[in-house]
C-alpha cells in the first residue's frame, strides 16, 4: 500500500495536507486530511519542524505514549531516531514532529482524528506501507 499525502495549506504553526492510502491496484482505500508541523523542512531531530518531500518506508513502531503500534516514517535522509510517526491529533501543538491524521479541516487542525487513524490503522496494521509526501502549493 501507498499513503499519498499532498500538502495544500499551511496555518499557523501547522501544514495541512490532503491524504489518500491506495492498495496495489491503485484502488483509494481512504482518504482525508493530514497535519504537520510547519516548515521549513528539516532532517533533524527535536525541532517539531515537517519532514522534507521524498519517499517513506515505514516500520512498525510500539509506541509506549500511545500504547499501540504506530507506523514510524523512514528514508536515508530521515533516520528511524527522529520517530516520525503517524498518530491521532487535531492541532499543531499535538505534532510534535510528527503527522495527524482527520477526515475534516479548518484553519485551526485537523478534526475526527482518532477514528480516521483507526480506520486507517485497520487497513494497513503491520502490512509493507510506503509514504509520498508531495507539495502542491
Amino acid at each position: 500500500m501507498i499513503l499519498h499525502i499532498m500538502r495544500i495549506k499551511d496555518i499557523n504553526d501547522g501544514t495541512i495536507g490532503e491524504f489518500e492510502l491506495k492498495n496495489s491496484d491503485d484502488e483509494i482505500m481512504l482518504n482525508g486530511y493530514t497535519l504537520e508541523p510547519a516548515g521549513p523542512d528539516t532532517i533533524e531531530r527535536n525541532k517539531d519542524k515537517r519532514m522534507p518531500k521524498g519517499l517513506y518506508h515505514v516500520s512498525w513502531h510500539s509506541s509506549p505514549k500511545f500504547k499501540t503500534t504506530l507506523p514510524l516514517l523512514h528514508n536515508e535522509n530521515v533516520a528511524k531516531d527522529r520517530f516520525v510517526l503517524i498518530h491521532a491529533g487535531n492541532y499543531p501543538k499535538d505534532t510534535k514532529g510528527c503527522i495527524l491524521l482527520g477526515a475534516s479541516y479548518d484553519d485551526k487542525g485537523v478534526y475526527k482524528s482518532k477514528d480516521t487513524l483507526n480506520k486507517f490503522l485497520k487497513l494497513t496494521r503491520c502490512k509493507e506501507l510506503k509514504v509520498v509526501i508531495s507539495d502542491v502549493r
